[in-house]
């Protein structure tokens, strides 16, 4: 598309000043043929805005082609910018254009939730009253909470997000690109508690000993968590 003139304005406004044709072209300086093009296309239009279909036409984000892609989010909104713009035969940054622009469409990432029944929702409305009502008579001060976690020995990763910044694969690899993982990794137990004011030393299980209802009473709850909660609470009520 040409470019309008930038003496346009400057040209009309001396025109409906009354200043002659050539006396605008001395004064400003401009082709002859922009001055007369400029006060002829005023007279036939009646301003000096550029007109509306002015420039090149849309071939990829035209109505019909966002028409159809609104409908196909409508039967399906779980939908792949990447694969739609593939099956449209468009470019991906002209399909998030339609999606982003004219749809006003944002894109979420899927969340997993637990579904609860309603049995499930009713026994909890229970509990969380009970729970309540021990607040309110200072249970919760003397209440100990206990809780064990498996902790494996193993390097974490996100394959997605974790990247390595080198100038080759071998400076990658050697910078730590490959994480080993094995089947069954080295791993530990470990026990803890706590209350409103205090908490336990941790325990830290042997690694080979299966925990078991024998083992979890005798050697956790008997041998190491009773002893202190006594110690601390020192004859004090106190509920487990």
């Amino acid at each position: 598309m040409a470019s309008s003139s930038p003496h346009r304005s400057s040209i009309l406004n001396l025109f409906k000043a009354g200043v002659a044709p050539l006396d605008i072209i001395k004064r400003l300086g401009v082709p002859s043929r922009t001055v007369y093009d400029s006060i002829s296309r005023f007279k036939k239009l009646g301003t000096f805005l550029e007109r509306r279909g002015r420039g090149r036409k849309a071939t990829v984000v035209t109505p019909d082609r966002i028409k159809a892609v609104k409908e196909r989010i409508r039967r399906i909104a779980h939908r792949s910018i990447r694969k739609m713009a593939e099956g449209m035969k468009i470019s991906r940054r002209s399909l998030g254009r339609i999606v982003k622009d004219k749809l006003k469409l944002t894109c979420y990432r899927v969340e997993k939730a637990v579904i609860l029944s309603e049995a499930t929702t009713k026994k909890r409305l229970e509990r969380s009253k009970k729970l309540l009502q021990r607040t309110r008579n200072g249970e919760h001060l003397v209440t100990v909470f206990s809780d064990e976690q498996l902790f494996t020995v193993q390097a974490e990763f996100n394959p997605q997000n974790h990247r390595v910044l080198a100038e080759t694969s071998e400076e990658a690899f050697a910078s730590g690109k490959t994480i080993h993982q094995s089947s069954h990794p080295a791993s530990v137990m470990v026990f803890g508690a706590v209350c409103a004011d205090g908490k336990s030393p941790l325990l830290f299980v042997d690694q080979g000993v299966k925990i078991n209802k024998e083992v979890y009473i005798l050697q956790i709850l008997e041998k190491i968590f009773l002893p202190w909660v006594q110690k601390y609470f020192n004859g004090r009520h106190w509920v487990f």
